[in-house]
């Protein structure tokens, strides 16, 4: 019935599509030639099955005669899009389903294309903020980074703070944060344009290959702190600074004619600066609508940072009185004096709201108390909320930002534990290596502010409040109107530093050593063993243990029976990963491109040589008498999985080019790699002419994100990566590697089981399932580079033969 109504909806749509595609005026204004009409028909169609709704908006594009489309146009398309398939699977299906963003905006994109629109026009701010406005609004949607450096150097030289100077450290960052923030995207966005138009420069000069790694050379010593002779300049000044001086040191011997070329195409790119700052900016709240956010911006003067305190929440405004400039540390200090003499009160109960599906706010607003919601209305216009309830540092980060956070209309909370900050990240306002960054900016600057008060003498509290106190008083009629409405996927959350990352190196060294086309990066190692694990994953015997617990009571006997076939399926998937790359340094307004990976395991036939390639290696070894032919059995099978790994690493390699770029780039150099195993030569055939953003984000069932090494002065540990909306999304794995060389992975699981144990009281066993896969794969990947050491060093000098 549900199947024979979907291809029924599909069938009338790529109808009624192609008689208005294939009609004189749309045919006269579509760059595509008639074949192509009917492939992007027949793929839209599917994406998309709205009945005559993408004919009706195909239409009306014709009509349109400029190749710019308003923004309302477009958000009105897409709304129109989004509400014919829901009222498409609410007749075909018994409970809702939810409809993927990145097929309705991909679906039309397609029909842009065939209404002769550019579809980068239409999409000013790049594809990705449009996407995530509407698939990553979720509380499920942020990220989580922790640092230690405030205390830690405090601890260091000895400060010890009061609790008075430690929250009016933090405050003041999150102020001078807020108002420097213009700044900041600007050096941000120059460091990036800058070095990427004299990379493409020194792309059509051979003989100016030293400028093509520019970027990287400045990130490794890029500032996130303010020196000891910048205290006349605020952070971004500093940073811009030196930035100024790096790039005169480096480029020196730049000829004439390239440097007037590069500083001509800057000032051409900086015409787009403005629009970068607005798109990127953190003063605007989210307003939820059905199907997405819409950004409301507003000023200094309107500005508060939040502080919640004993439960509850306080605005605190981020002006001196009557004017726009920043209010200033001492009255910061004597304002958050007089906020911790209040007797306690009824702590807040937004945490309940947070967890809230966003597109049912509208709705549940509408339903509450005025008195509540006008609160709510006030709170939007934190863009910084500071939570000073200290939690133990020694909780994971996925169960540490469980606490007051705000309902995620903001872009930070920052959570206080006692040995570290944790900074909870709208992915809509930030990307993973820019949240990054400005965790550790916010940290380095309460630390400055830190030391500044320490040498302050005591204050008074303020008699005259500029804070306002935030009251929520649900009444039971409210309560129950949160109870009752749907909330975001349940997860649980696992953490491990337990990789050996100087094994990691050793083996690249190794690699190098034995072939130069041996370029697997620890990441692509990290990856190529996830879908490994996948394949060969078995709960440790105590899990099994737990799990049998839970099948002998009649109660939960069938729970236990889906986690088990849930398991046992796992083996059969080879999980496709949705792996993000950074878009900025070529493109800072895009932030990033997602890249799906599946890991061709069967086509390279990984695992058979892996076993193989250790298999006659113990045997050579093992053997005590005469050994050439076991030697020559291993022989050809370290060559033969060798070269298989060379391939997967250039496929990959590939693969993060096209990512980087946003579209392909030549695959002749890879085709003519004697190396690469038949098997990877037609997997060359399904990279893709054009790189498709949102194709890779539907395919994508995992995410699988790595912010890299940090540099050697940074104090950032752990970090935890967004999951996009979709419920397709079930394993999101983090990965930081810290200034001493600890690699730290996270695991959020999303899995169906995760929300069926909390439901009974279980939250303790699906927190074990979920450790136990990431333990499984730490292990598991130990011993799998361990394996690699032995077969790249190995030799037929291992043994003298006897």
């Amino acid at each position: 019935m549900t199947t024979s109504k979907l291809e029924q909806a599909t069938i009338e749509t790529a109808t009624d599509l192609k008689s208005i595609a294939q009609s004189p005026p749309v045919r006269n204004l579509s760059r595509l030639s008639l074949p192509e009409i009917e492939a992007v028909v027949d793929v839209t169609s599917q994406i998309i099955p709205a009945g005559n709704i993408p004919g009706m908006i195909l239409s009306g594009l014709t009509r349109l005669g400029s190749q710019r489309l308003p923004q309302q146009t477009v958000q009105k398309h897409v709304t129109a899009l989004f509400s014919a398939l829901d009222f498409l699977f609410d007749q075909v299906t018994s409970s809702a389903i939810l409809v993927a963003p990145a097929a309705v905006i991909w679906g039309y994109q397609n029909l842009l294309k065939l209404a002769g629109k550019d579809p980068e026009s239409a999409f000013p701010d790049g594809i990705w903020q449009f996407y995530v406005d509407y698939a990553l609004r979720e509380d499920t949607a942020r990220h989580v980074i922790e640092t230690h450096g405030f205390d830690t150097l405090l601890q260091q030289h000895g400060i010890h703070l009061t609790e008075l100077d430690r929250l009016t450290a933090w405050a003041m960052a999150a102020i001078s944060i807020i108002h420097q923030y213009d700044g900041l995207l600007e050096i941000e966005w120059r460091e990036r344009t800058c070095t990427s138009i004299l990379r493409a420069l020194a792309q059509s000069h051979p003989e100016l290959a030293q400028y093509t790694n520019l970027y990287r050379e400045w990130e490794i010593q890029r500032p996130y702190r303010r020196g000891a002779e910048a205290a006349g300049y605020d952070y971004p000044d500093y940073r811009r600074i030196k930035f100024e001086h790096f790039l005169q040191e480096t480029t020196r011997g730049l000829p004439d004619d390239l440097r007037n070329e590069w500083q001509r195409r800057m000032r051409e790119a900086e015409r787009d600066l403005p629009a970068y700052q607005r798109q990127m900016s953190i003063l605007a709240y989210l307003e939820p609508g059905q199907y997405g956010e819409m950004h409301v911006p507003y000023n200094f003067e309107q500005a508060s940072i939040g502080i919640i305190l004993r439960g509850n929440y306080y605005l605190l405004p981020v002006c001196a009185p009557g004017s726009d400039r920043p209010i200033n540390a001492e009255t910061v200090r004597a304002q958050i004096a007089s906020l911790l003499t209040l007797p306690g009160a009824q702590p807040a109960p937004l945490a309940e709201l947070a967890r809230i599906k966003r597109s049912a706010l509208p709705a549940l607003f509408r339903k509450l108390s005025p008195s509540v919601t006008q609160e709510l209305a006030r709170l939007r216009f934190a863009p910084i909320i500071i939570n000073a309830d200290t939690r133990p540092a020694n909780l994971p980060l996925t169960e540490l930002r469980q606490a007051e956070r705000g309902i995620g209309s903001h872009a930070l909370t920052i959570f206080q534990t006692d040995s570290t900050a944790v900074f909870d990240q709208s992915h809509i306002f930030f990307d993973g290596i820019l949240g990054a960054a400005l965790a550790e900016i916010i940290t380095n600057e309460a630390l400055s502010w830190a030391v500044y008060l320490n040498t302050l003498p005591a204050t008074r509290p303020a008699i005259q409040r500029l804070f306002s106190t935030l009251a929520f008083p649900l009444t039971p009629a409210d309560r129950e109107q949160i109870r009752s409405a749907p909330r975001v996927t349940a997860e649980s959350g696992a953490e491990s530093d337990k990789i050996n990352l100087r094994a990691c190196l050793n083996l690249r060294h190794y690699f190098k050593q034995r072939n130069d086309s041996l370029k697997l990066t620890v990441n692509d190692l990290l990856v190529l063993y996830r879908a490994m694990h996948a394949a060969k994953y078995q709960p440790s015997p105590e899990l099994e243990t737990k799990l049998k617990k839970l099948a002998s009571d009649r109660a939960t006997r069938a729970m236990a029976e889906q986690i088990k076939t849930a398991i046992d399926e796992s083996r059969r998937q080879n999980p496709s990963m949705l792996i993000p790359m950074d878009a900025s340094r070529h493109s800072p307004r895009d932030r990033l491109y997602p890249l799906s990976m599946e890991v061709p395991l069967a086509e390279l036939d990984l695992l058979s040589l892996h076993e193989r390639a250790i298999k006659t290696l113990n045997a050579y070894e093992g053997y005590k008498g005469e050994r050439p032919a076991l030697y020559a059995q291993f022989d050809e099978a370290q060559r033969t999985y060798l070269a298989a790994l060379a391939g997967f690493g250039a496929i990959f390699d590939k693969l993060k080019e096209i990512a980087i770029q946003g579209e392909s780039a030549s695959v002749g150099a890879i085709k003519a790699l004697a190396h690469i195993p038949p098997p990877l030569q037609r997997l060359l055939d399904q990279i893709p002419g054009r790189f498709e953003l949102l194709n890779n984000v539907i395919k994508g069932r995992e995410v699988f994100s790595n912010v890299g090494a940090v540099v050697p002065s940074s104090t950032l540990r752990r970090f935890v990566t967004a999951k996009d909306d979709n419920e397709q999304k079930q394993l999101v794995w983090g990965v930081i590697t810290d200034a001493d060389g600890v690699m730290r992975i996270s695991l959020r699981d999303f899995r169906p089981h995760v929300a069926a144990l909390q439901a009974i009281g279980r939250a303790d066993l699906a927190h074990e399932i979920t450790q136990d896969y990431l333990d499984s794969y730490v292990k598991g990947f130990n011993n799998y580079i361990f394996d690699l050491h032995r077969i790249t060093l190995a030799s037929r000098k291992t043994k003298p033969d006897r």
